[in-house]
C-alpha cells in the first residue's frame, strides 16, 4: 500500500509573506492529482465516517525506541500500486467522504530540523497562484479568512495524528495486529492479491484479558477496532470498482 505524500505534493514550497502576498487559491475540483494514491492516511476521529465507504487498514510507520514496529491507519483507495479507484475520468471524487489528508490539499505542514512546522503549498498545482480563487495572504501579508480556515484544518489534522499514533501504539503493545493479505478474484475471474498492511487479529482480540478490554473501551479503541473490522468488507467494493474499469 502506498500512502506516500510525495505522490501528491510534487513541488512543496514554504508559504511566505514576501513571496505569496496576494496569491490566490482555487478549490480543488479535479482529483486526478491524487489518482496515483492507492491509500491515504486517516486519523482516529475519521474512522466512523471513512468505514462507511473504504477499507481501513494499518501500515508500517517506522519503529519506536524499543524496536517495535509502529503503525498508522490508512484508507485503501485501490488494490494495485499507483491506482486510486475513487477518482473518476474527469477528476470527480466518487465517494461521499473525502479524507482530511486530501481535504487539506494543496496545503500541508512540513517539519523543520528544529521540530517546528512550516506551512507549505504544492506549487505544481495549477489552482495556486492563478487569477481565480480566494486570496491566501492579503496585500499586507496577513492570513485571509480562507487561510485561517486552512490553518485550523491543518492544526486539527496534526493534533488528531498525534492522538491516533498513541492509540495505535496500544494496539501494537497488546499484540492485536497481524499481517493482512487480500486474496480473491475480479468479476471477470482474474486473480486478485494485495498485501503490505496489518489488520486486527481476531483470535488475539477474542482472548484478551478483561482488564485489557476495559482499557481499550476507556481509551475509545474498541469503537475504532469495530469500525476497522466492519470496513474491511469494502474490499469487495474495491474489487467491483476495479472489475468495471
Amino acid at each position: 500500500m502506498n500512502p506516500s505524500p510525495s505522490v501528491l505534493y510534487r513541488q512543496p514550497v514554504v508559504v511566505t509573506r514576501e513571496q505569496h502576498a496576494g496569491h490566490r487559491v482555487a478549490p480543488v475540483r479535479d482529483w486526478r492529482v491524487a489518482q496515483g494514491l492507492n491509500a491515504v492516511p486517516v486519523t482516529a476521529i475519521e474512522f466512523i465516517e471513512a468505514a462507511r465507504e473504504f477499507p481501513i487498514a494499518f501500515v508500517p510507520a517506522g519503529q519506536d525506541a524499543q524496536g517495535r514496529v509502529q503503525v498508522s491507519p490508512v484508507v485503501l483507495l485501490g488494490l494495485r500500486e499507483g491506482e486510486n479507484l475513487f477518482v473518476g475520468p474527469a477528476g470527480e471524487w466518487q465517494a461521499t467522504y473525502l479524507p482530511a489528508f486530501l481535504r487539506r490539499y494543496p496545503f500541508a505542514y512540513a517539519a523543520t530540523d528544529e521540530g517546528t512546522l512550516n506551512l507549505v503549498v504544492d506549487a505544481a498545482w495549477p489552482g495556486f497562484g492563478g487569477a481565480s480563487g480566494d486570496e491566501v495572504l492579503d496585500a499586507a501579508g496577513e492570513p485571509t479568512p480562507v487561510l485561517q480556515a486552512v490553518l485550523q484544518l491543518l492544526d486539527n489534522f496534526e493534533r488528531e495524528t498525534v492522538r491516533t499514533r498513541v492509540l495505535c501504539d496500544r494496539l501494537v503493545a497488546l499484540d492485536l495486529l497481524r499481517g493482512g493479505e487480500i486474496q480473491g478474484a475480479l468479476p471477470d475471474g482474474q486473480p486478485l492479491s494485495a498485501g503490505g498492511f496489518y489488520m486486527i487479529d481476531e483470535a488475539r482480540l477474542a482472548t484478551l484479558p478483561d482488564e485489557a478490554v476495559i482499557e481499550l473501551h476507556r481509551l475509545g479503541l474498541l469503537g475504532l477496532i469495530h469500525a476497522h473490522r466492519v470496513s474491511m468488507g469494502h474490499v469487495q467494493t474495491l474489487a467491483r470498482r476495479l472489475g468495471v474499469q
